[in-house]
């Protein structure tokens, strides 16, 4: 399962100090919690400050939480990860307490990638027909080439965070 702060580079979520639209982001958690039958849970808090009313901050967080990004935890299992409903509380003075339960649960990437791939040969769509063997081949080096790039990205928020956080003692 990929803990919380996986879920949140993946999620790509702000750092205090960014905006998120007309909103100053003020503070950002994202903690492990227990989860439905066969997922994982995440609970998400953070402070927003600006204009616009508890319908501005809806709007801000629409592209965030609308994401569905998939990740593979450390053991190589693929996870489909989102937020859930946001709630919204003023805090006066133009400033947001955001609230969220999000989870992530195991997919099976591997199949459906095979099956993306048959459907392909088997419509003729691909420019060379691949055999049932080339098939296995090509998602299993896609499989390596995307959790690669997901380690990347992962670590570059990773380092990104830990800058942050050390900067803030």
């Amino acid at each position: 399962m990929p803990f919380a702060k996986k879920f949140r580079a993946m999620m790509d979520f702000p750092f205090p100090g960014d905006t998120l639209g007309e909103f100053a982001v003020e503070s950002v958690d994202v903690y492990d919690v227990a989860g439905d039958f066969g997922q994982h849970g995440y609970a998400v808090a953070m402070v927003l400050s600006g204009p616009g009313g508890q319908q501005g901050v809806r709007r801000a967080l629409k592209a965030l939480v609308e994401t569905r990004p998939i990740t593979f935890s450390a053991y190589g299992n693929p996870y489909q990860l989102w937020c859930g409903r946001p709630e919204i509380e003023s805090l006066g003075d133009k400033r947001y307490q955001v609230t969220a339960r999000a989870a992530g649960v195991p997919i099976a990437l591997e199949a459906a990638l095979r099956r993306f791939l048959a459907y392909l040969a088997d419509e003729e769509l691909l420019a060379d027909p691949l055999e049932a063997a080339d098939r296995e081949r090509v998602v299993s080096a896609y499989l390596d080439r995307y959790r690669d790039d997901i380690q990347r990205s992962v670590g570059r928020y990773r380092s990104r965070l830990s800058r942050f956080e050390r900067e803030q003692v």
